[in-house]
C-alpha cells in the first residue's frame, strides 16, 4: 500500500472518530439533561447555560455530517468534495476553539455573587408567573437546598419578601418526609416561620458546582480530542487535495 492510500484510509479513520465523538457529545448531553432530572432545571435556569447546551447539540450534529462528508470525500478521491470538506472542518475548528475560550473565561465569573443577584432579582415565590422561580423551586427540592448560601438569602429577595410578607423561607425549603410517595412537606407552618430544624439549611451552590463541574470538565476534555482529531483531518484533506 502506497504513500497515498496510507492517508487516505487515515482520513477515513479520523472521520469515523469525529463521527463517534459527535455521538459521544450528543449521549453526554443527553445525559447531562436527563439524568439527575434537576440538572435540567439548572440548565434552564442561566440563559448561558441554556445557548451552551444548544450550541453542543448543533455541533454534535455537524459534527456527524462533517465526518461522513470526510469519509466520502477521502473514499472517491474528490477534489472538489475535499476542498469543501477542509473549508467546513476549519470553520467548525475556529468555532469550537472560539467557544472554549469564551466558556473558559465565563467560568471565572460563575460566582456566588452571579446567582445571589440572579435571585435578588428574578426570584418571586410563584411558579405560575416565573419560570426562573419554578426552575429554583425544582433544583431545592431535589438537592434538599435552600437559596445560593442558604435560607438567609431570601431576606433580601424583595419581590419574595413583598409577596410573601410572614414567610421566611418558600416552600421549596421545607423538608420533606421522604418515606412518603409525594415527599409531603413535614410541618409548613414551622418551617414558614423559620425554625431551622424544619428547614434545608443548605446553600445550593456548593452543593450543585462540584456536581456540574464534572459534566463540563468531561464536556472539555471531550471538546479537545474533537480538536486535535480535526487537525489531522485537515492535514490528510489538503495533503490529498494535493495529489488527488
Amino acid at each position: 500500500m502506497g504513500r497515498f492510500e496510507r492517508v487516505k484510509y487515515s482520513m477515513v479513520a479520523f472521520n469515523i472518530l469525529i463521527c463517534l465523538s459527535g455521538l459521544l457529545l450528543l449521549a453526554a448531553v443527553l445525559l447531562l439533561l436527563l439524568y439527575p432530572s434537576a440538572i435540567r432545571h439548572i440548565v434552564s435556569i442561566n440563559t448561558v447555560f441554556f445557548a451552551g447546551t444548544v450550541y453542543v447539540i448543533v455541533l454534535s450534529v455537524v459534527l456527524l455530517i462533517l465526518g461522513i462528508l470526510g469519509s466520502v470525500a477521502a473514499y472517491r478521491e474528490s477534489r472538489g468534495l475535499l476542498m469543501l470538506f477542509f473549508m467546513l472542518i476549519l470553520v467548525v475548528f475556529m468555532a469550537e476553539l472560539g467557544a472554549a475560550i469564551s466558556a473558559l473565561l465565563f467560568k471565572y465569573q460563575l460566582t456566588k455573587e452571579y446567582f445571589e443577584d440572579d435571585l435578588i432579582n428574578y426570584y418571586t415565590g410563584d411558579n405560575q408567573t416565573s419560570t426562573y422561580t419554578a426552575n429554583s423551586n425544582s433544583i431545592m427540592i431535589f438537592f434538599e437546598c435552600c437559596g445560593v448560601n442558604g435560607p438567609k438569602d431570601f431576606l433580601h429577595t424583595l419581590e419574595f419578601v413583598i409577596l410573601n410578607p410572614f414567610h421566611e423561607v418558600p416552600e421549596a425549603c421545607c423538608k420533606r418526609d421522604k418515606l412518603t410517595a409525594d415527599r409531603a412537606i413535614i410541618n409548613t407552618q414551622e418551617c414558614f416561620a423559620g425554625t431551622v430544624e424544619f428547614i434545608n439549611n443548605k446553600g445550593c451552590f456548593d452543593l450543585i458546582s462540584e456536581q456540574v463541574e464534572y459534566y463540563l470538565y468531561g464536556l472539555g476534555a471531550l471538546n479537545i480530542w474533537i480538536l486535535i482529531i480535526e487537525i489531522f483531518v485537515m492535514i490528510f484533506a489538503i495533503w490529498l487535495y494535493q495529489r488527488a
